[in-house]
Formats: C-alpha cells, sequence, structure tokens
C-alpha cells in the first residue's frame, strides 16, 4: 500500500532531522581532538623552552677565582704574566737529552723529579698569597691536575707549613672533570667563606718534532668574592668552529667574540679563526712549549688575569694532551 504524496514520510524527517546533528557531532569532536592536540603541543613547546633555558643557563655557570698564581719558564715573578706576556721575552730552549725544552728557571732537579720540585716550588707561592693564612679552615676540597707525585709533593708542603687540609680531592685532568667541578662548587659550597683550591703543575720531557717541551704550574682560589670568571671550555669535535664559536659566547652573555684571545700552540689558534677568534697577536707557544693536559688550564689562568687587568673578556685556545683543540673564555665580572 503507497504512502500518501500529501503526507510526508516519517523516515525523511528523521534522518533530515538527524544527518545535521551527526554532522555537527563529528565536528565538534574534530575541534575538540585538534584543540586537545593544539594545547598539547603548546605545553610540549612551553617544557621544551623552559629545559633549553635551564640548560643554558647551568651550561652559563662558571667558577669565580679569586687568585691566580702562576710558574713558568718564564719564572714565578707574577707581574710577568700580566698583559699576556707581552713585555716578556720568550725564554732561552735548554739543551736536552733528545731535543731543547722549555724549563722553569727556579728547578733545575733531574727531569724524573721536575714535578714534584715545581710542585713544591707552587706550594712556597701559595703559602705566600696575602691574605690566605686565615682562610685554611674554610678549604672545602684540593682539585688536581697533574700527576700523583705532584699532588703528593705540592699537599706534602703545604702540611709542613702547617695547614690542615681536607680530606676531598676532586677530579681536573679535563674539561669533563672542570664541568663537574663547576658543578660541584655551585652545589656544594654554600658558605660564603667556602673555598676550592684547583693547582697543578707538568713537566713534558719531549714533544712533536718542531716544537719544544715545556713546564708550568697554576694555582687557583676559587671563592664566591672572586671577582673573574672562568666558564666551561669546550672540544672542538662534532660542531663546526663557528657554531663552537657561537657557543662559547652565548655561555659568557657576549654578543661578538672577545676582543682580545691568546693561544698557546699554532693549532688551535689556526682553528677558530674561522668563527672570529683570533688570537695571532697572542701566539704564546713560544712563551710555554708543550704543556700536554695542563695547556687549557694554563690558557684559563691567563685568561682569567687578563680579564681581571683589562675588565673585558679574554678568550683561550689550546690542546691538550689528546691533542683535541680546546677552547673557553674568562670574563671579568663575576657570579654577580
Amino acid at each position: 500500500m503507497l504512502w500518501p504524496q500529501e503526507q510526508p514520510r516519517l523516515e525523511w524527517w528523521l534522518w533530515s532531522a538527524v544527518l545535521p546533528l551527526c554532522w555537527a557531532l563529528i565536528l565538534a569532536v574534530r575541534v575538540l581532538v585538534w584543540q586537545i592536540e593544539l594545547f598539547n603541543r603548546k605545553v610540549y613547546l612551553r617544557a621544551l623552552e623552559a629545559a633549553m633555558q635551564a640548560w643554558w643557563q647551568r651550561r652559563s655557570l662558571g667558577l669565580p677565582v679569586q687568585d691566580v698564581l702562576l710558574l713558568g719558564p718564564a719564572g714565578d715573578m707574577q707581574e710577568d704574566y700580566l698583559n699576556l706576556m707581552t713585555s716578556v721575552s720568550p725564554p732561552l730552549a735548554i739543551p736536552g737529552a733528545t731535543q731543547p725544552m722549555l724549563r722553569c728557571p727556579l728547578s733545575l732537579s733531574l727531569i724524573s723529579e721536575r714535578e714534584p720540585a715545581l710542585a713544591r716550588h707552587l706550594a712556597r707561592l701559595t703559602l705566600a698569597l696575602p691574605g690566605l693564612s686565615e682562610c685554611w679552615p674554610q678549604l672545602r676540597a684540593i682539585a688536581w691536575v697533574g700527576g700523583e707525585s705532584g699532588q703528593a709533593a705540592f699537599v706534602e708542603a703545604l702540611v709542613r707549613a702547617g695547614v690542615v687540609l681536607p680530606e676531598a680531592r676532586l677530579l681536573l685532568q679535563n674539561l669533563t672533570d672542570l664541568d663537574d667541578l663547576i658543578d660541584t662548587f655551585h652545589r656544594d659550597c654554600r658558605g660564603e667563606d667556602d673555598w676550592l683550591l684547583c693547582a697543578g703543575v707538568a713537566s713534558v720531557a719531549s714533544a712533536e718534532e718542531g716544537e719544544l717541551g715545556g713546564e708550568a704550574g697554576f694555582f687557583w682560589r676559587v671563592s664566591w668574592p672572586g671577582r673573574q670568571l672562568v666558564h666551561r671550555g669546550e672540544y672542538l669535535a662534532s660542531q663546526s668552529p663557528v657554531e663552537l664559536c657561537a657557543q662559547m659566547q652565548r655561555y659568557a652573555g657576549l654578543q661578538s667574540a672577545p676582543t682580545t684571545c691568546l693561544a698557546l700552540d699554532r693549532a688551535s689558534q689556526a682553528a677558530f679563526v674561522e668563527g672570529g677568534w683570533s688570537a695571532v697577536e697572542h701566539q704564546l707557544a713560544g712563551q710555554w712549549g708543550v704543556l700536554a693536559h695542563l695547556a687549557p688550564f694554563i690558557g684559563m689562568s691567563l685568561a682569567l688575569l687578563q680579564a681581571g687587568a683589562t675588565g673585558q673578556p679574554c678568550g683561550w685556545l689550546s690542546q691538550d694532551g689528546n691533542q683535541r683543540l680546546a677552547i673557553g673564555v674568562a670574563v671579568p665580572y663575576g657570579n654577580s
């Protein structure tokens, strides 16, 4: 039996009402899902940005250094190490058993005994620092660069002078150890008078052809009143020199390359020119010779002295004992 043509079907009315509602519901669900995804993406981007900012903030930390001492072929007169040693003539190489060497004039012992002798002399320089005698009780740890014989001689000289030293010893042989040291200082040295002693010596008996084995020593008093700051250094590895130079500048909050840079060897001097870090005027290989793992720390020490004297950032470039190219910067305004 046919439905009267003048009366509309009920099903038609139902579909005409339900279909738009279904489409509207589907659209609403799609919009809701899209909004949830958009919200989650915004939350993710904000979390990522916060994590990146926290990473850069942590990587921009450094060690505030109050006192710096240097010992090298130029001697132990600290004024000779100011102004990146521009007023000091390169020392004469001393004939050696296999090749000439640069040697500290204050220690004339046999090669096998040179590092302990240098360490003892560095300890005497440390004990003579003005104002340090009353600060020993606040010393929290010693970080040493170099061999055990040098460290033992340095510690023994201090103990013989009546200094009571903490038992804590921290590794400081490369830039990764420097990273850990920076984090340790900011985490554990909470007291205003807390400080760390960083020091080391090296005596390199032989070097590659065309280079001179050198020797040196350094001392830092790392404490909150320090007005110079040494930032984390980095090795040239997967990044390009331009990228690594930009990273160093961001660590130090610099808009461009430091106006003054020093290099302790010609390979590092040439490697970072592309990034705008030029050390042509301050190539110090002739003053120090090859210093193996101590070289980056001598570069940092010279940069700290330069930053403190001029009030301007100073970059340093060097190789380590594994011939890894390293870069870093010291700035004059501390952690304030």
